[in-house]
């Protein structure tokens, strides 16, 4: 008989998940491990890393406040199997022994390990994200318990798909050009990434990115193959800090442009980004996520012999524009700011890319590299110079997405919430339309200033007698900047006052058009 609920589906079920080391993954972990009753076992696929066993580096994400709410009873059923979906080895370089456990008694998968840079080379991202993902599908068909499989995609696997504003709907797009994602796969494990590149080289140059086109084929392919496994697929937006679960802004990691540009912001080191004001900016919260793919596994159980896709998303149900995200991330980082800062906080919107490398250099590079030279408050392995040029390399990629805009159905996924019970929907909240935008950026900034940037709450007063004063500089800057700017051209440049005043002027007003 089917499970009336998602509590009931988890059960004295056999859990096996990827990717729980990032952000969707660990969220997911650690509500996994909240339910109740919750699984008899949990497994995770961890590798090595840096001589660093997977039980040991699994024993440290058990440290973090983000499972500081699980009593150590449900955390001992979890147990990392050593691994890597980026292994060229067979059963994703699983040990015969884990393996069979798996095949013997897994009953449900969760994929969410994922290459996810921009800025991977096409190999790279084909191995992880194509390779990984058709091996992980591999395995759940030889479970011989599997009830369903959840695939962690993303809501823009299709963005180069017919024209702006079109509205994708839940379901599986073929693959563009008449490419078949096998043929690419066998590339990448029989040619040198050399020889990938030119065989698909200019195909590439046709998406934004490796990740949404590797991402675009992994859906194609696992559609195809899936036999008999009941197969759902989740595409996330923009993914960002926690509404609710397990607390209010919870983040560990700022990998995504979004989650970085808040970080930046709050320590007053980045002051524009590419976009458009007026365009709507589709985000979701880590723990709308975590609510979805619990669901879309419930759904693959209820209906096996169909494949499910879901959209995890906001942009058509509460629509929330850039210009209204930056805004509230400033009122925010000013109302609740960090002690260490570079500058008062603030932003501005650029359509122009050549504008917003301009605004960039002059006002984040420069300042960071006086900054790193003089008083040195950023360590040598982590400098604002590499920050800032992380940012405005991560600002090319991301900026395909910022200036345009996509309409996601929501059809199957709100038709999947109305089936869960109102005590579920409180559970595992799935709608974007409970979220209070102002509200909901507060607590992101709130939760980056404590949990990312790790600074207690005791220090927030001191902190906004610093953000007082600073505000009062930035007030005065231009003043500072015009006077400065004069005694330089005339004092050190020997040139005379009459032409030195309006020179400085026309160079002040430049600055601030920019």
């Amino acid at each position: 008989m089917p499970p009336r609920s998602i509590s009931e589906m988890t059960a004295d079920s056999c859990v096996f998940l990827t990717g729980v080391t990032g952000f969707v993954g660990g969220c997911l972990l650690e509500r996994i491990c909240k339910l109740e009753p919750g699984p008899a076992r949990v497994y995770v696929l961890v590798r090595r890393k840096l001589g660093v066993e997977p039980q040991s580096r699994l024993e440290k994400m058990f440290s973090s406040p983000l499972f500081s709410g699980i009593p150590a009873s449900k955390l001992q059923r979890v147990q990392a199997m050593e691994g890597d979906v980026g292994s060229n080895e067979p059963d994703l370089g699983l040990s015969p022994k884990d393996v069979q456990i798996l095949v013997d008694n897994c009953t449900h998968v969760y994929h969410s390990a994922a290459f996810i840079s921009f800025a991977a080379q096409l190999e790279q991202a084909i191995r992880i994200n194509l390779c990984g993902s058709r091996a992980v599908l591999h395995l759940a068909r030889r479970m011989k318990k599997i009830r369903a499989m959840v695939h962690v995609s993303s809501a823009y696997v299709n963005c180069t798909i017919g024209t702006e504003n079109s509205e994708f709907e839940e379901r599986v797009y073929p693959v563009e050009y008449d490419v078949d994602p096998v043929d690419v796969l066998n590339a990448v494990t029989t040619m040198s990434p050399q020889e990938v590149e030119k065989e698909y080289g200019e195909l590439i140059r046709r998406h934004p990115n490796t990740y949404a086109f590797s991402k675009h084929l992994t859906e194609n392919l696992l559609a195809r193959e899936r036999g008999h496994v009941p197969l759902s697929i989740v595409r996330p937006s923009v993914i960002l800090n926690s509404w609710r679960e397990p607390f209010v802004g919870w983040v560990d990691n700022v990998n995504s442009g979004a989650c970085g540009y808040i970080a930046g912001v709050a320590k007053g080191i980045f002051c524009t980004f590419q976009a458009r004001a007026d365009m709507v900016m589709d985000v979701i919260p880590v723990d709308m996520v975590v609510s979805t793919i619990l669901a879309a596994a419930w759904k693959a159980e209820l209906e096996p012999e169909r494949l499910h896709v879901l959209h995890c998303t906001s942009g058509t149900a509460n629509p929330l524009t850039w210009g209204r995200y930056a805004d509230g991330i400033i009122k925010a980082a000013r109302e609740h700011p960090c002690h260490s800062v570079a500058w008062y906080p603030r932003t501005t919107l650029r359509e122009s890319r050549l504008r917003t490398e301009l605004v960039m250099f002059i006002f984040q590079m420069i300042p960071a590299i006086f900054i790193h030279l003089f008083a040195k408050l950023a360590k040598p392995e982590h400098s604002l110079i590499d920050i800032q040029r992380r940012y405005a390399k991560g600002g090319k990629y991301t900026s395909y997405f910022s200036v345009r805009e996509w309409q996601f159905s929501r059809k199957t996924s709100d038709e999947l919430a109305a089936m869960l019970t109102e005590e579920e929907r409180d559970r595992h909240p799935m709608d974007p339309r409970l979220l209070d935008w102002d509200k909901y950026l507060e607590g992101c900034v709130i939760g980056t200033r404590t949990y990312f940037h790790k600074e207690p709450a005791k220090t927030t007063d001191r902190a906004r007698r610093q953000m007082a004063r600073l505000r009062v500089v930035a007030a005065l800057s231009p003043v500072l900047s015009f006077t400065g700017l004069c005694g330089c051209l005339a004092l050190l440049m020997g040139i005379h006052w009459a032409i030195a005043v309006p020179l400085a002027a026309f160079v002040v007003m430049l600055l601030v058009w920019l």
